[in-house]
């Protein structure tokens, strides 16, 4: 089955991406993969919790029994394509995970993924919908053209597990979102997720993918720890 709906990347959104740090990606996912990837994480999605954002980490190498409709879609050869086109290399998952708001739950703060483990090079974030997402059920917010301003300070501090930015002045909420809707945004581009008020769990799925020319920071090693999704096909 194919994962990729009728989607298609143009060379405008290309640059959107770069300008802005973002774009949408209306029916990224077809209906059925979307299902299909509701049922692999029902457990998931309606188990315990403490009322706070919470993800479950999918690896390429451990979770083919469990999850094999996840994998199957991070490695389809079209949406790894879609991928390589944006970032104009091959490419690595950095992580993939089904991420879930709970009933009357709260998100994530202000954030760039780049304040957790710092890498330099070309990043995306891929933030697709399981579920009808709007600011009711904890939409995702983004700041246009905050990629710009570098990797900002972490205001929680050591010691927290998550990170925090300042609140960008144009913060914007992403628009209404269908299951199987996504939208790509860059890694240093601010974030975050508000309350969901209703009395379901906000499911999605994201993931980031990376350049395989990105290195760490810190060493200037690449990144080659992580899987690489070219050419992969389990």
């Amino acid at each position: 089955m194919a994962n990729a709906a009728a989607f298609q990347l143009t060379e405008e959104l290309i640059e959107q991406f770069y300008r802005e740090g973002y774009f949408y990606a209306p029916g990224f996912l077809r209906p059925e993969t979307v299902e299909a990837l509701n049922k692999e994480n029902e457990r998931f999605a309606n188990g315990p919790g403490d009322g706070q954002w919470r993800s479950r980490g999918i690896s390429l190498q451990d979770d083919q029994a469990e999850y094999p409709v996840t994998i199957a879609m991070l490695t389809d050869p079209r949406i790894v394509g879609i991928l390589e086109r944006i970032l104009g290399d091959k490419v690595r998952l950095w992580l993939g995970m089904f991420a879930v708001v709970e009933p009357h739950g709260t998100g994530l703060e202000w954030h760039q993924d780049n304040q957790y483990t710092h890498v330099l090079g070309h990043m995306l974030n891929g933030f697709i919908a399981l579920d009808a997402i709007n600011e009711s059920n904890a939409g995702l917010w983004l700041a246009p053209g905050s990629h710009l301003l570098g990797r900002q300070p972490d205001l929680n501090g050591p010691g927290h597990a998550h990170r925090r930015a300042a609140e960008p002045a144009n913060a914007m909420p992403c628009r209404p979102m269908s299951p199987g809707d996504a939208v790509f945004f860059h890694r240093e581009t601010l974030h975050h997720s508000k309350q969901n008020h209703t009395d379901r769990p906000r499911r999605a799925f994201a993931f980031q993918a990376g350049a395989a020319s990105c290195r760490y920071a810190r060493t200037g090693k690449p990144i080659d720890d992580r899987a690489m999704l070219s050419g992969l096909r389990t």
